[in-house]
C-alpha cells in the first residue's frame, strides 16, 4: 500500500500487547482491524520492558476469571492463534506471597480456601519453616506463604507479535520522521 486504508471496520491505536490482543480478538469476532502504532515497529515501548508476569492467585473470583482466559491463551498459544512463528515463551517459575503477621496469615488461609473453591487447587499454603526449606533466602520473620508453581512469566514481545500476526490486521507504523509504513500479514 502507498496510503493507509480510507476506511476500516475497527482502528486499534497502539501496537503493544493490549493493541495486538484487541486486534486478535476483534478478528476472531469477524471484524477486520487496522492496527496503528506511532513508533517504527510494534512492541517497542512499554510492552517489551514489562515483567510479563502472570498468576492465578487473586483476591476475588471475578479477577481470577478474567485472567484465566489469558493464561489459557499463553499455554496453548500457537494452537489458539493458528500461527507457529511466535511462541508465548512461558517460564513457570512460581509466585510466592509471604506474610509476617499472624493476622495476615489467617486472612491468607481464608483466601487460599476460597481460591481452592474457585477451582485453583494447586495453590499451596506453606508454614514458615516449609517456606524457608524450599526458599532458603526467605527471612525468619515470615510466618506463612501461599505459592503456585504454575504461575510465571511470558515473552511479551513474542506474544504481541503472535497476536498481531494472527489478527490478520493491516499494520500501520511510523518510520522515524519520514512518514508511515504499511505492513501486510505476510510481512511480519
Amino acid at each position: 500500500m502507498n496510503t493507509p486504508p480510507r476506511t476500516a471496520e475497527l482502528v486499534v491505536i497502539g501496537g503493544g500487547i493490549v493493541g495486538a490482543a484487541t486486534a486478535f480478538y476483534a478478528a476472531r469476532a469477524g471484524i477486520r482491524p487496522v492496527l496503528i502504532e506511532a513508533r517504527p515497529a510494534l512492541c517497542t515501548l512499554t510492552t517489551p520492558v514489562s515483567t510479563g508476569a502472570y498468576r492465578l492467585q487473586f483476591s476475588t473470583e471475578e479477577e481470577l476469571r478474567l485472567v484465566e482466559e489469558s493464561v489459557a491463551l499463553f499455554q496453548d498459544f500457537t494452537d489458539v492463534t493458528g500461527q507457529s512463528r511466535y511462541d508465548a515463551g512461558i517460564r513457570a517459575q512460581g509466585y510466592l506471597w509471604l506474610t509476617t503477621s499472624p493476622e495476615r496469615a489467617a486472612a491468607q488461609r481464608d483466601l487460599v480456601e476460597r481460591q481452592h473453591e474457585w477451582g485453583v487447587t494447586d495453590i499451596e499454603l506453606l508454614p514458615g519453616d516449609e517456606v524457608r526449606r524450599r526458599f532458603p533466602y526467605v527471612a525468619p520473620e515470615v510466618e506463612q506463604a501461599r505459592y503456585r508453581a504454575a504461575d510465571g512469566f511470558i515473552d511479551t514481545r513474542s506474544v504481541t507479535m503472535g497476536l498481531a500476526a494472527a489478527s490478520g490486521a493491516t499494520i500501520v507504523t511510523v518510520m522515524c520522521d519520514t512518514g508511515m509504513k504499511y505492513l501486510s500479514k505476510k510481512e511480519f
